[in-house]
């Protein structure tokens, strides 16, 4: 949320230069379309690859909320063959239980207007989504800040990086780290 691709340029360009890869950084107006049309524009991109290339998604905030509805979409299509090609996901800082400040601040009227409809989607209409959400079948690991004890945010509700608690991070079947 209110982030570019640009701030994924430096992980991508040193995954590029220590392993064997080549990254597509996905962008898209978080603010501007609902969470299951950035999937969709997602999917587009993805689909559009070489069916030989194995894909690995590595997401940031909200961006693995996205990936989480495209393998949604495409289990739903029964896709198999492009489920068959992601290999691994990495979540750095996902909101996996829904996002707790933007329940918070949804209370507030500008939120909607400036958060957009994918920001109420990770609040108040966090529930409809999830269920359109799938948890990676493949290998996937989880990434969660946490601050020291007593750098809190009360809009979270508990330790984490003041955005989102470690707790809402959390997926079964994922192997977690925080720092």
């Amino acid at each position: 949320l209110f982030r570019s691709a640009a701030s994924m340029q430096p992980l991508a360009a040193r995954l590029e230069s220590g392993e064997d890869c080549r990254s597509v950084l996905f962008e898209y107006a978080s603010t501007r379309a609902s969470i299951p049309a950035h999937a969709a524009a997602l999917r587009d991109v993805v689909e559009g690859l070489p069916q030989t290339v194995s894909i690995s998604f590595v997401g940031h905030s909200m961006g693995n909320i996205v990936v989480r509805h495209a393998l949604g979409d495409w289990e739903r299509a029964g896709n198999q063959q492009m489920l068959d090609r992601i290999t691994a996901v990495v979540m750095l800082g996902p909101p996996n239980q829904g996002a707790a400040i933007a329940r918070q601040l949804a209370k507030l009227p500008a939120y909607g207007l400036v958060a957009g409809q994918g920001g109420l989607e990770l609040g108040p209409e966090w529930q409809q989504l999830q269920a359109k959400l799938a948890i990676p079948r493949c290998p996937f690991g989880i990434i969660a800040g946490r601050l020291p004890d007593g750098f809190t945010n009360p809009l979270v509700g508990g330790a984490g990086d003041l955005v989102v608690s470690v707790d809402e991070t959390r997926l079964p079947g994922g192997t977690m780290l925080e720092v």
